[in-house]
């Protein structure tokens, strides 16, 4: 584990909260979905740029869902 993850994860976790509220998602969702593509992704070998998109894919497709 590197000894930066926690703060990356913090940070990430913090901006897709406000591109979330933006969204009209709440916390849960977000945490659901970041930690569920987290575990896909570092099975997968993903990048983290290939995890964020899909995050924010999925949290698109979450907001389509509930509107």
């Amino acid at each position: 584990m590197n000894s930066n993850e926690p703060e990356q994860s913090a940070a990430e976790l913090r901006g897709l909260l406000r591109f979330a509220q933006g969204l009209g998602l709440d916390e849960a969702i977000v945490r659901l979905i970041y930690e569920t593509v987290w575990w896909e992704a570092s099975e997968a070998g993903a990048s983290d740029d290939e995890r964020m998109a899909e995050v924010r894919k999925r949290m698109l497709a979450a907001a389509r869902l509930e509107g």
